[in-house]
C-alpha cells in the first residue's frame, strides 16, 4: 500500500510539470490560444468543406480568419510572444506568420493546415481513395475532432 502512496505523489509531480508550461501559456497569453483557435477551425473548414457541409466550412473559416488576425496583431504589437506559442498551437504557424500583410501570412497558415486536415483523408494506403471515400474520411474526421464546437 505504501508504494502505491509514493506512485501517485510520482504521478501528481509528473501532471504539474507536464501542464505547466501549457497552463502558464494560456494564462499568460489569451492571444497564443487564438493561434490555436485559428488553426483547428482552419483544419475543420477544409474537413467540412471535403463533407460537403458548405455551412461549417464557412463558419469555421471566418472564425479562424479573425481569429488568426487577433493572432498575428498581437504578435506584431507585442502582446503575443513566439515563444509561447509551441506546446499550445503549431509550430509551424510561427515560421508561416511573416508575409507582406497579415492576410497574407493567413493564407500560408490556411494551406498548410489544409494539408495537415486532408492528409489522411486523401490517401488509403498507397493510393489515391475515391471521392465518397475521401468525404466519408473527412466526415469521419469533423466529428472525431469536436469541429462544430469551435467558435460557439
Amino acid at each position: 500500500m505504501r508504494s502505491l502512496k509514493g506512485f501517485g505523489s510520482i504521478l501528481s509531480i509528473v501532471t504539474v510539470l507536464t501542464f505547466s508550461p501549457l497552463a502558464a501559456a494560456e494564462r499568460s497569453n489569451p492571444y497564443v490560444l487564438m493561434a490555436q483557435s485559428s488553426w483547428s477551425a482552419f483544419q475543420c473548414s477544409v474537413l467540412a468543406e471535403k463533407a460537403n457541409n458548405m455551412a461549417e466550412q464557412k463558419r469555421l473559416f471566418d472564425y479562424g480568419y479573425a481569429q488568426g488576425l487577433k493572432f498575428i496583431s498581437a504578435l506584431e504589437a507585442g502582446a503575443a510572444k513566439k515563444e509561447d506559442v509551441p506546446g499550445v498551437a503549431p509550430f509551424s504557424m510561427l515560421l508561416l506568420v511573416r508575409g507582406p500583410t497579415p492576410e497574407f501570412a493567413l493564407g500560408r497558415i490556411f494551406e498548410a493546415a489544409l494539408r495537415a486536415a486532408l492528409e489522411d483523408v486523401f490517401a488509403s494506403s498507397d493510393a489515391y481513395a475515391s471521392e465518397g471515400i475521401q468525404q466519408s474520411a473527412a466526415t469521419r474526421e469533423f466529428w472525431k475532432r469536436n469541429c462544430s464546437l469551435i467558435g460557439t
